[in-house]
């Protein structure tokens, strides 16, 4: 029995799910795993501070890898660690959305306070602030990121970053400054 179809080359019997040929995906899956294989303690420690939770972090950044490889074929191939990270932040402010709905929707405004047993000043001060500010003074502070870039992880304007992170520090200065 032929698999050739009308003006297509045979389809091999070792095709994989996505349609590709298992060498193909085999290549595809390695050059994902060399990009952004590394990045996973960084990005789960990012998550961690964004969502307040480690389990959470942990299987957000499990979507988020997740999502990355259903999409590697669309990345360009510019920055790796900006392109995780955007999706991974997108996912995360996603749920603390829906969580922000939970929670009303249960009577409840906040959800229940986690400190960080390293310097619970600062975690209580960086919990504090709204995600966005969260992340965007971090991905500033920690890892580097121009607010260009973040303007662009983020889909939203330089100065609006510019303020986030102004005002955020600011913010921790002040909360740090009254425990001390």
């Amino acid at each position: 029995m032929s698999l050739r179809r009308r003006g297509r080359p045979p389809v091999s019997s070792t095709v994989a799910a996505v349609g590709r040929p298992i060498a193909a995906a085999t290549v595809a899956s390695q050059r994902f795993e060399a990009a952004v294989g590394p990045l996973y303690a960084p990005l789960v420690r990012r998550l961690v501070v964004v969502l307040g939770n480690e389990q959470d972090a942990q299987d957000l950044a499990q979507d988020a890898y997740l999502a990355a490889f259903r999409s590697w074929d669309r990345f360009d191939g510019a920055d790796a660690r900006a392109w995780l990270y955007t999706i991974a932040l997108r996912l995360a402010f996603n749920q603390l959305r829906g969580r922000k709905r939970l929670l009303a929707a249960l009577g409840r405004v906040q959800p229940q306070a986690w400190v960080a047993p390293s310097d619970p000043d600062l975690w209580a001060a960086l919990t504090g602030l709204d995600p966005r500010t969260r992340a965007a003074l971090l991905m500033s502070a920690i890892d580097g990121y121009t607010q260009a870039e973040i303007a662009r992880i983020l889909g939203v304007p330089a100065g609006t970053v510019a303020s986030w992170i102004s005002r955020g520090r600011a913010v921790l200065r002040q909360g740090l400054e009254r425990d001390h």
